[in-house]
């Protein structure tokens, strides 16, 4: 992490914290270190944060974790590669003496000479301004979540008031949307509400710290889980997904979609009609659409293909559509075949995301029958992929994928005598 301690200890002085003060706010809000470590992390001695950590320190400081771990000096994928082996020998000069770190720092230099690379960039002198207070619409949306959040735990004001201590937070004001409570507060407000799913509290606290716009995910009739992993397929580069029911909302028709959340029931997205389930799908479908950078990797079984759910003219159209989505180059679909599959994962239907930041690792979801699981345990979601990679290499080539769509189009075209 380029020039973290650097960074980390200009933060603290500019923002006017000690290590004691920063080890007490993250302890409260649920994230328990001690003043010894963030001394550590200032000097150096410390160089391997966890990143949730890592989010809670830029979070009471007030700044991003990209600038923090002085990700404006990553240019490309292939940096974070380099920056691991960079890293590598750091870790490798800790304890060297000052002579030797000297001698070190030569050779260094003498090397970025030798190709042709500009001198170590200093870290900044400059910091980031402390974020601005959030718009109308982050506050309200805020509001709406945190109050959500109480009352899912079943606390009234007074005990969560009591909870963090009075005067901490105006808790009423909070929920209405009258003003936005400091970052580590929210920290402090999603431990008292039990919380703990670290992709859940980033959801909410991206809100708090003002790195995004309120979006439509962001609404109260959303339960937090499901706007949560919205809130990471809109941020994801790349998507893997695996369905076996039925064709990945991200690619179905709107009257498909319709007959599928009616016959799995609006409550699995936390919804009490239909056509409010069928609003998510379309926001869902619509939003991603604007993005043309993403990459969408779907593996389908082809029982899919074969199950009706709809009538047959719905089913032809939904086939049509498949063909026309795998024809774009950013989507990539896939057919695990019923007859003799070479690989069938003992598992439903799962999604795996990559995201843009070189900090930050994948997340697997999978979804369940009434919500999504989402999995940051490294072992886990490497078994997740270690799956999708087998189906990926065991399943239809491209060109056979149309095949097969073609062939159950012709199909259900002779059923409907055209």
């Amino acid at each position: 992490m380029a020039n973290f301690a650097e960074r980390l200890d200009l933060a603290l002085t500019k923002r006017g914290f000690t290590g004691a003060q920063v080890a007490f706010a993250l302890t409260e809000a649920g994230i328990p270190i001690t003043r010894a470590y963030v001394s550590q992390l200032r000097t150096g001695k410390q160089t391997n944060p966890t990143l949730q950590v890592l989010r809670a320190l830029a979070s009471c400081l007030q700044v991003s974790v990209g600038w923090l771990v002085g990700d404006d000096y990553l240019e490309s994928g292939a940096a974070e590669d380099l920056q691991l082996r960079a890293a590598t020998i750091g870790l490798a000069a800790s304890g060297l003496s000052e002579s030797s770190l000297s001698v070190l720092r030569g050779v260094v230099e003498l090397a970025r000479k030798a190709e042709g690379l500009p001198d170590e960039p200093e870290p900044s002198s400059d910091i980031p301004d402390a974020a601005a207070p959030l718009s109308g619409p982050q506050r309200r949306a805020l509001g709406r979540r945190l109050h959500g959040l109480r009352l899912a735990a079943e606390l009234s004001v007074e005990q969560v008031e009591t909870a963090i201590g009075r005067g901490a937070a105006a808790i009423p004001a909070v929920e209405e949307g009258r003003i936005a409570p400091a970052p580590i507060t929210v920290e402090r407000l999603l431990t008292v509400y039990g919380v703990a799913s670290p992709p859940i509290r980033e959801y909410v606290l991206s809100l708090a710290r003002g790195e995004r716009e309120a979006a439509w995910y962001d609404a109260q009739s959303v339960p937090v889980w499901l706007a949560t992993t919205y809130a990471l397929e809109q941020r994801a580069t790349l998507i893997r997904t695996f369905h076996t029911q039925f064709v990945p909302p991200l690619l179905q028709t709107e009257e498909y979609a319709r007959a599928a959340v009616t016959v799995a029931g609006p409550a699995t997205l936390g919804q009490p009609t239909v056509d409010e389930a069928l609003a998510l799908v379309l926001a869902r479908q619509e939003a991603l659409a604007r993005d043309s950078g993403v990459v969408v990797w779907a593996v389908i079984d082809e029982s899919v293909l074969l199950r009706s759910i709809v009538g047959r003219h719905v089913q032809l159209r939904q086939l049509e559509m498949l063909m026309d989505h795998a024809k774009r180059p950013n989507v990539s679909l896939h057919v695990v075949p019923m007859d003799d599959p070479a690989y069938v994962p003992r598992t439903g239907p799962f999604t795996l995301w990559r995201f843009a930041e070189a900090f930050e690792s994948d997340i697997a979801c999978a979804h369940g029958i009434e919500g999504d699981e989402l999995i940051i345990d490294t072992a886990t979601v490497e078994a997740y992929h270690q799956a999708f990679t087998k189906l990926s290499v065991t399943t239809t080539t491209r060109e056979e994928t149309f095949e097969v769509l073609n062939f159950h189009r012709e199909r259900l075209s002779r059923s409907l005598g055209k």
